[in-house]
């Protein structure tokens, strides 16, 4: 999609997304998501007013896909929440396309917000398109959180922070704040680490828990930007940022 720039303050209410995935990061067009979250966050008050965890039936229904994934460890813990709480549902991908396009006309949607979004805009195309099914992101512009908190992750202090913090290993087993080609890290994860002066904090890896901190992300970098002026159709990549650890 084009880049466009805009004033945030005309936009009441913002579409936050997360997925969460099977198949395989390296073959891209096996990257399906089996929940899609979504909350509706109002700009005004900053608080949120809807929210939805779309489980895709096709996926989710199958043990040996879900185990397969790099949320197998919590997909008991699914169970329990579609069993207690309502915001989770099981759907085929019509039903789910269907409902977020209801949910983005009565909120005037045209602006979701995802940590590196790229990812999860792309992975939910192909979902549609593997279905058959009319993508209700067609139409949709995307404000990538990991474009506007470039104004915390390019900052000396993230810098220095990230450098400090090394040693500590994200659940792949590698830095949660070093990428291997010794540039600071820009995942949600590690943002909000910083954020929270927390090194330690590990994302939960389910969509809607990690969409809260996505919104955190999102406030503290406007209150940095001072302004609500921002880019969208924009996901800055590795290139971006300058090497800040030298290979040994």
């Amino acid at each position: 999609m084009t880049t466009k720039k805009i004033d945030l303050q005309t936009k009441r209410y913002l579409m936050f997304i997360d997925t969460e995935t099977i198949g395989s990061l390296y073959v891209k067009k096996s990257v399906l998501p089996f929940e899609i979250g979504m909350k509706i966050l109002d700009t005004e008050t900053m608080k949120v007013v809807k929210e939805k965890s779309y489980l895709v039936r096709k996926f989710f229904n199958n043990k040996y896909i879900m185990l397969s994934t790099f949320s197998a460890t919590k997909y008991p813990s699914y169970f329990e929440k579609i069993k207690n709480d309502k915001r989770y549902k099981i759907l085929s991908v019509n039903e789910i396309s269907q409902d977020i396009s209801k949910i983005a006309k009565r909120y005037n949607i045209d602006i979701m917000v995802a940590h590196n979004g790229g990812f999860d805009k792309n992975a939910m195309a192909q979902l549609f398109e593997e279905f058959g099914i009319e993508n209700p992101f067609n139409n949709i512009d995307l404000l990538d959180t990991m474009e506007i908190s470039k104004v915390i992750t390019y900052s000396k202090d993230y810098t220095n922070y990230c450098i400090n913090n090394k040693g500590i290993l994200n659940n792949m087993k590698e830095s949660a704040f070093i990428t291997n080609s010794g540039r600071v890290r820009t995942t949600a994860q590690a943002i909000y680490a910083y954020l929270s002066n927390n090194a330690n904090y590990q994302e939960e890896h389910t969509a809607l828990e990690d969409i809260d901190i996505e919104i955190e992300i999102f406030k503290a970098s406007l209150e940095k930007l001072g302004n609500t002026i921002v880019n969208l159709n924009v996901t800055p990549t590795w290139k971006d940022f300058s090497k800040v650890i030298e290979e040994e």
